[in-house]
């Protein structure tokens, strides 16, 4: 009997006694025994409670869609409406922002020409991006008192001329066009010459004067407007000379003209319908 408790199975039987007889003192003072186990079995729950509470949130969630479906849906196209209805709403307002421009800028040029009718603003529909020309059609035609080979503005300048003729349509030819012959003179030097392009200059954006006596006097710098005739009025725009070099005759020069329109990013215009002396030939 002296072994047994001198032994070591005595020792580890004392040991245990004492972990259960402090576990039971410190449930007492926590407020009762039942604490101790409550306690173990709450922390191994944990992962088991919110896993439970996860699939019943999925549960709940799939089902609420599934039973209000079409009332999602309805709600979704009421949404999807309304922002269809601001979107054309801010459509509106761009555009009657535009048209507002657009008849400022043609007020504008009709009290600097008052001798002048217009169309209404035209908006530039297309262009042929190939054309190094800047060709381009306009939403007016015919049906707005618009005929072949009117002259076509904006109140920068000079853009072309109507060369091609639809109720609702026109396409128009501009100053770097090779097709366009125009008279003009430049403002300080009254030197006379004719716009007459070529691809060279025109893929630069810019217009060539020609015919110009060596002894002209023509500048750099210089404004250079259109010269009254039938087709096209007197003293709108052209733009400035940048460079005058040498014809290969040795007899006159040629003018680089640098339009006071930039033709290839305008985006509105109008047409000429009428001024003094269009279609007069003296």
């Amino acid at each position: 009997m002296r072994d047994f408790f001198s032994g070591f199975k005595f020792k580890i039987i004392i040991c245990v006694f004492a972990l259960v007889l402090g576990i039971v003192i410190y449930a007492a003072v926590s407020g009762g025994i039942s604490t101790v186990p409550q306690m173990v079995f709450t922390e191994i729950a944990k992962p088991f409670i919110s896993a439970s509470e996860a699939v019943s949130n999925w549960v709940e969630d799939t089902l609420d869609k599934f039973v209000n479906a079409d009332k999602y849906k309805e709600r979704a196209e009421e949404l999807t409406e309304k922002l269809n209805e601001q979107y054309q709403q801010l459509i509106d307002f761009e555009k009657i922002k535009t048209e507002n421009e657009q008849l400022k800028e043609a007020l504008k040029i009709k009290e600097e020409n008052e001798d002048f009718d217009f169309s209404p603003p035209c908006n530039i529909i297309s262009r042929n991006q190939n054309d190094i020309m800047g060709g381009f059609m306009i939403d007016r035609g015919s049906s707005d008192g618009i005929a072949l080979y009117d002259p076509v503005m904006t109140s920068a300048g000079l853009v072309g001329m109507v060369s091609e003729l639809g109720p609702d349509y026109a396409r128009v030819t501009t100053l770097l066009s090779e097709d366009l012959n125009l008279g003009v003179m430049t403002f300080e030097s009254k030197v006379v010459g004719i716009i007459e392009n070529d691809a060279e200059h025109a893929d630069a954006g810019e217009c060539l004067m020609s015919y110009v006596s060596k002894d002209s006097g023509i500048k750099e710098g210089e404004i250079v407007k259109s010269s009254a005739g039938v087709v096209f009025p007197g003293d709108i725009l052209i733009g400035t000379v940048k460079e005058v070099y040498n014809d290969e005759n040795g007899l006159s020069v040629h003018a680089v003209i640098t339009p006071a329109v930039d033709i290839l990013t305008i985006t509105n215009c109008v047409v000429i319908t009428n001024f003094k002396g269009q279609g007069v030939v003296s």
